[in-house]
């Protein structure tokens, strides 16, 4: 059942109560009331009267695609949009604690009768999928995108230097939203380091995560990205520096994204794309780019779950002595030895420790 989301208010409270819908009193719904506040969700739904999509974000306004627009074969990256605002009052069929709008949304708009290029989102419908994000600073699910089949996590080979840590948290979240990992390996022409290379076979031959090798230098790997993101919603994802908009240039054939160069100073990538946008393939699929993230928190999992995202040790935690087992400090621990005997790669071991310990601190803030 909807419930609604409101912006914030000093007199809104959320309540755990009783809502009549349609004659009958339904328990137990969210709803956010106030002085002003006290509708049925479901007629207040009816307000609608467009299905649409949600491709990007313009200043303060959301562009929202109409349904129509996926029924035929796109040759253009960009279509019509509506310009649509969030009103005073939504509906969402999403948990309250993951945000309430992200590109990749389906939601319910009403346009303005003097203008039907504009519109007011009512109501946003149940995510599919998610790609998301712990943000530290609202203190709450970030959804990145959302409704998309794969996460394409874009690293560079070098200049911003490869992280293992960073790609690691990418394919937990992709398993946290049900989204299919990527992995893109970008900038081949400046060479591939050994550790590179080494981490590049671990996630082919042991992890069996699908790999593109690119370079928008020599146009190698590009062609095969494309193929991967046929007849799907894909999302670009990665750090800043690492080519996400050179490679949506390259993809289309034309300059749709701004491209800056990285920081030699601090071989860091500069801010280039500051909000996230959903392109159309050409003759099938979609593409949403996403801003350079420079730090990715995990949402929604448990310091004790997290092995169980890290699936070289699927074959020995079973046969730890102490279960549930943290594989941390506990004596007879299957994975601490497979680890010590080269069974399981010790980089990946402290790629999880470092994770493991991140999330309990942030349950104990």
């Amino acid at each position: 059942m909807a419930q609604f989301r409101r912006k914030p208010h000093r007199k809104s409270i959320l309540r755990q109560d009783a809502v009549r819908v349609g004659g009958e009193v339904i328990e137990q719904q969210g709803v956010v009331r106030s002085t002003q506040l006290k509708k049925d969700p479901i007629k207040h739904r009816q307000k609608a009267d467009a299905i649409g999509r949600i491709v990007g974000i313009a200043s303060a306004v959301w562009l929202v695609e109409e349904e129509s627009v996926y029924a035929g074969v796109h040759t253009e990256p960009l279509t019509l949009t509506h310009e649509c605002i969030t009103g005073g009052v939504m509906t969402t069929d999403n948990p309250e604690d993951e945000s309430l709008l992200a590109v990749g949304d389906w939601v319910d708009f009403a346009r303005l009768p003097d203008d039907p290029s504009r519109g007011v989102i009512i109501h946003v419908h149940k995510r599919s999928t998610r790609l998301f994000r712990y943000s530290p600073v609202e203190h709450r699910v970030h959804v990145i995108a959302a409704n998309v089949e794969r996460a394409v996590f874009v690293h560079a080979v070098t200049q911003p230097r490869f992280s293992r840590r960073l790609l690691d948290r990418h394919l937990v979240a992709a398993e946290l939203g049900d989204v299919e990992p990527v992995i893109v390996f970008n900038k081949i022409d400046l060479g591939i380091l050994p550790e590179v290379e080494n981490a590049m076979s671990f996630y082919r031959d042991q992890l069996g995560i699908r790999m593109c090798l690119t370079s928008t230098i020599t146009g190698e790997g590009i062609e095969s990205l494309r193929l991967l993101m046929r007849s799907a919603t894909s999302v670009f994802v990665g750090a800043s520096g690492v080519g996400k908009s050179a490679l949506v240039n390259t993809c289309f054939g034309i300059n749709l994204q701004a491209v800056r160069s990285i920081s030699k100073k601090y071989q860091r990538g500069r801010h280039t794309t500051t909000n996230a946008r959903l392109f159309h393939l050409p003759g099938s699929g979609q593409l949403i780019d996403t801003p350079g993230l420079r730090e990715f928190a995990l949402a929604r999992i448990e310091a004790e779950q997290l092995a169980l995202y890290f699936h070289d040790f699927d074959p020995y935690y079973p046969h730890c002595k102490y279960m549930p087992c943290t594989h941390t400090h506990e004596p007879d621990c299957a994975v601490r030895a497979a680890v010590e005997s080269g069974e399981i790669d010790v980089e990946r071991y402290e790629s999880y420790l470092l994770i493991f310990e991140s999330l309990v601190n942030q349950e104990n803030l």
